[in-house]
């Protein structure tokens, strides 16, 4: 029994979770590390821990693309209500 893939891809999905939300481009890059990880040790033997990294790292790259939509949206709003002139 090897052990240790699934224990550092958990603890690296639990980073990517909370680099998601503040940090999204290092979210993204420890979700994609994250996935690695747990996708070998799922391939050598399938563990919980290795089960529920992917699940997390997956929901973390998911909030980095909702995080990375709604940033460019409320660019665009900000953008627009700055060029905005009021009719005359």
């Amino acid at each position: 029994m090897k052990r240790g893939l699934d224990i550092i891809g958990f603890v690296i999905s639990i980073i990517s979770i909370i680099c998601a939300i503040f940090i999204p481009i290092l979210g993204l890059i420890f979700g994609i590390v994250g996935i690695i990880l747990c996708i070998i040790q799922l391939k050598k033997e399938k563990t919980w821990l290795a089960i529920a990294g992917l699940i997390i790292n997956i929901l973390a790259i998911v909030i980095v693309i909702i995080n990375l939509i709604l940033s460019l949206v409320i660019w665009k709003w900000s953008n627009d209500f700055m060029n905005w002139n009021p009719p005359k």
